[in-house]
């Protein structure tokens, strides 16, 4: 397997456990190759949805793995055993800023409004000149196809500079992810 300079591997995804199976399926892949690549997963710390499934298989395959939990969702007993290293912050605010410094890129797996607003977070700062780092979309089923569209929307009606696409990729797959990831 090709090594890469990227270490740190941030995760958005879903924190349901209701979605398709095929989204586990995808999150599983991208495990997989973040533990077999001996890499650390930065994620939200929950026990629960397309979180957990993947920190299982970066665990599970040798990779290290950095929890960033609310207090609040620690409250609710949905703090994973995965981690190696599990820290607590007081808003969902600091957990992104904490996310943001520890990891080297990001993947964005399906997920809802939580998902949406750390990826703008990353995208936007990215733009201001906060940091140089990218989210790879992972478009599973297109699943954000639609969202693409609005962002595509943005540029043509000049609501957003062509400059921000220096901080996202579009992968179809988890295959093409893992493709993108590979050549940074």
């Amino acid at each position: 397997m090709k090594k890469t300079m990227i270490q740190n591997i941030g995760l958005f995804c879903a924190s349901g456990n209701e979605v398709d199976s095929c989204y586990f399926e995808e999150s599983a892949i991208i495990g997989r190759w973040i533990g077999k690549n001996k890499k650390r997963l930065i994620y939200g710390g929950a026990n629960v949805g397309l979180m957990e499934a993947t920190a299982e298989h970066v665990k599970k395959h040798g990779g290290s793995i950095t929890g960033i939990i609310t207090h609040r969702i620690c409250d609710y007993g949905k703090a994973s055993r995965l981690p190696d290293e599990l820290i607590r912050v007081d808003t969902l605010g600091e957990r992104k800023q904490m996310m943001l410094d520890k990891a080297d890129v990001f993947i964005a797996l399906p997920g809802g409004f939580g998902t949406l607003d750390e990826i703008f977070t990353v995208i936007a700062a990215g733009h201001l000149g906060y940091h140089d780092k990218k989210v790879v979309f992972c478009n599973t089923n297109g699943f954000y196809n639609l969202l693409i569209n609005q962002i595509e929307l943005f540029y043509r009606e000049r609501f957003a500079s062509p400059h921000y696409k220096n901080y996202y990729q579009i992968a179809t797959n988890a295959e093409e992810c893992i493709r993108i990831l590979e050549n940074f």
